[in-house]
């Protein structure tokens, strides 16, 4: 029995096929082939997915955050220096802080970045009264578990602005304060060839019980 290629079948289901060819391939499936007819369903379910996706609209809070973590991945980075976005593990809001984890006040948010081997833990604060974010962190690397990394170049940015920057001290631990805005991003040099971005945008270091308008 012949069968038809996965690139014919492809064809078929995407009704780009000659009317000759389109005859000749249905009276094979009417021989009861399973292998094409197989085939053909998954290609057909794939075509079917795709059509859903191109009516699915991403949210807006989700391309807004992407388009805030890449904003400082412009020209003005040395050639060579690879930068990667810090994915959340903890955040204090959700759930009781773990053994090890930094605390703060009732209205402070702890939250817990890794990035590899790298975790950047933070205590953020909002004082409502100045419209300033106080932020105080550490850096540590998981590989060697001694102590943090130090000496190392901390920045607050929104967009191409540094708002504020910093060394992390002997214990990899650093102090950071600007004012409250949209946007804010914290950019951590671990070593000179890699760089750590973790965007922190009003849903994060606004805490639950602290409010207050963003410019």
């Amino acid at each position: 029995m012949h069968h038809f290629s996965l690139e014919k079948w492809t064809d078929f289901a995407n009704r780009n096929v000659t009317a000759d060819e389109r005859r000749s391939m249905q009276q094979h499936l009417e021989t009861g082939c399973s292998s094409c007819s197989h085939v053909l369903a998954e290609w057909r379910s794939l075509k079917d997915f795709a059509f859903q996706e191109l009516e699915n609209e991403t949210p807006r809070h989700a391309v807004a955050f992407v388009k805030s973590a890449f904003k400082n991945l412009g020209p003005r980075r040395a050639p060579g220096v690879i930068t990667t976005l810090a994915q959340l593990v903890f955040d204090s809001v959700h759930q009781t802080a773990f053994s090890g984890i930094r605390h703060g006040s009732v209205d402070s948010r702890c939250l817990l970045y890794r990035a590899g081997p790298v975790f950047i833990d933070l205590s953020l604060d909002l004082t409502q009264s100045s419209g300033h974010i106080a932020l105080q962190g550490q850096v540590m690397d998981s590989d060697t578990k001694t102590k943090g990394i130090e000496e190392i170049p901390v920045m607050l940015q929104s967009g191409q602005e540094t708002l504020a920057r910093t060394l992390t001290d002997e214990f990899g631990e650093f102090e950071l304060q600007c004012e409250a805005r949209k946007g804010l991003q914290l950019s951590v040099a671990v070593n000179p060839q890699k760089n750590v971005l973790i965007v922190l945008d009003e849903s994060v270091w606004t805490s639950r019980q602290n409010t207050a308008a963003v410019q």
